[in-house]
């Protein structure tokens, strides 16, 4: 990059880069974490594929199930990552409970913009019905009713809000 970003245009620009991951290989919470981390320089490409690996069974709102949304729980993941940039040996209780306080924010400002924190509820909200994506008849109705743009969108905005925790944290 040849210029410095402002802090909307790099909260718009992480928005744009998770939802295209979310559109081109899915997997919302994968998505959300590698996109935060890549942009926040958090590690080192291998770690970065490891943490992927790690968190791609959260999709679908935990393998699938329709609890928690993977890409909010990425957007967690995140933030403690930002938070915790040392030796996690190093952190104190004071540490945990103020991770915590930024967490339980990006929690409430997450459910706020999407409406609900849970896979089964944004999805049904959102197109009408949940879906069974585990069951390949499911997943193509998800599919053929908008489902990965939905999680698209999701996914973008998951991390674009917790991108705006972390640049909160690190002021």
């Amino acid at each position: 990059m040849t210029k410095e970003l402002t802090g909307e245009q790099l909260l718009n620009q992480i928005e744009e880069a998770a939802a295209k991951c979310e559109r081109e290989v899915h997997g919302c919470g994968r998505c959300c974490l590698s996109t935060l981390m890549r942009y926040f320089n958090m590690a080192d490409k291998p770690t970065i594929d490891l943490f992927q690996k790690a968190v791609l069974a959260l999709s679908g709102g935990i393998a699938q199930e329709r609890e928690t949304c993977g890409a909010m729980l990425g957007g967690i993941m995140a933030i403690g990552i930002a938070y915790f940039p040392g030796k996690i040996e190093e952190a104190t209780i004071n540490d945990m409970m103020a991770v915590m306080k930024f967490v339980r924010g990006y929690y409430r400002a997450f459910e706020k913009e999407i409406g609900h924190v849970r896979c089964w509820d944004i999805r049904e909200v959102a197109l009408g019905r949940c879906f069974d994506t585990a069951d390949p008849e499911e997943r193509q109705k998800f599919i053929d009713a908008g489902g990965y743009d939905l999680c698209s969108k999701v996914a973008g905005k998951a991390a674009r809000i917790a991108a705006k925790f972390i640049l909160d944290m690190r002021k």
